[in-house]
């Protein structure tokens, strides 16, 4: 009697459930648990209620795990770039091939998966649920789509694990009508597990073959091992390109010198001749040296000299000129000097 009325109470409560979706439709429960969360480095709000929510957390481990991370380690922002580039992503085998990550969820990931990889403890993971524009030969423009998985080192290699690939985040034609131009609420996705393989269509791919990553096995089209000849190639690719860009600048500034002394010798006036100017009287005058005027005395004593004094005096008396006593007084003169 007690079992038939408890299968009666169970019937009426899962029918009232059913009713319950059925009228309202736009109800929707979480995806992802919040049950294991330990801190969150990036979380964006859900756009609406009931659509996804994103972040970058660090999460406890599952349990039963055969062996703990090798957390807290660093690694840097470019190698983890370069290694999460190698990664791209086919709907179909016919498809063409596109990032696995876009230029936004790449610029996520390399910003705060290291620094929570600095704090995370040997039973913690980081988690991840985020979204970038993707192009594909499927839709014409590009479209806003979600991926989610789990970062952790362990045995010094660098583990990724895809729970959801590029999900749909349009909404349906019945969202729509009812107004919802946004993100779809009817949206599955996970963050990857260790004991369990996600599901999803298409096929992650090693760009060129890259060596030092595969996956953790053959049955696991999810799980993706970097190993440290990864975490070498992509440490060289950096080095290389700072050495690269360092000549560069260095061959810049050498060029940018020649010309800017080109411009120099261009600029420059022509050199011409100074032009001779005469110095200043007063300078000539400091220069020149005074000349020297020698002086001769008189030599009185000459006859010649005194003949002619004579003669001329006596001349001056015979014309008039000078008198009997001027006469007679200058004669005495020239006769004393004698």
């Amino acid at each position: 009697m007690m079992l038939k009325q408890f299968n009666k109470n169970y019937s009426s409560f899962i029918l009232f459930i059913i009713l319950l979706l059925f009228l309202f439709p736009q109800i929707n429960f979480a995806k992802i648990s919040d049950r294991n969360a330990i801190k969150t480095f990036w979380q964006e709000a859900p756009i609406m209620p009931g659509a996804a929510k994103y972040f970058i957390r660090t999460e406890k481990i599952e349990k039963k795990t055969k062996s703990l991370n090798n957390h807290p380690i660093k690694i840097s922002e470019d190698v983890l770039r370069k290694m999460l580039k190698q990664l791209s992503y086919k709907y179909d085998r016919d498809e063409p091939e596109i990032p696995l990550f876009s230029q936004k969820e790449l610029m996520l990931l390399t910003e705060y998966v290291p620094k929570a990889l600095m704090t995370a403890k040997p039973n913690e993971d980081i988690t991840f649920v985020i979204k970038g524009n993707h192009t594909s030969a499927r839709w014409s423009f590009k479209e806003e789509r979600l991926s989610s998985g789990r970062l952790f080192v362990a045995n010094n290699q660098l583990n990724l694990i895809m729970g959801s690939i590029q999900v749909n985040l349009q909404p349906t034609l019945d969202e729509q009508y009812m107004g919802n131009v946004w993100e779809t609420t009817k949206l599955s996705y996970d963050i990857g597990h260790r004991r369990k393989m996600a599901e999803y269509e298409g096929l992650i791919i090693v760009y060129k073959q890259n060596k030092g990553i595969h996956r953790k096995s053959n049955e696991r089209k999810d799980w993706f091992v970097f190993t440290n000849t990864a975490y070498k190639q992509a440490k060289e690719i950096i080095d290389y390109d700072k050495t690269s860009k360092e000549q560069q600048r260095k061959q810049y500034q050498t060029l940018q010198q020649q010309i800017d002394s080109l411009q120099k010798q261009l600029n420059k006036p022509s050199r011409q001749e100074p032009r001779r100017t005469a110095p200043p009287p007063q300078q000539i005058q400091k220069k020149l040296p005074r000349p020297v005027i020698s002086k001769k005395p008189k030599n009185n004593n000459d006859p010649l000299v005194t003949e002619q004094r004579l003669k001329t005096i006596d001349n001056l008396y015979k014309k008039g000129i000078l008198s009997e006593e001027e006469y007679k007084r200058k004669r005495n003169e020239i006769l004393k000097g004698i």
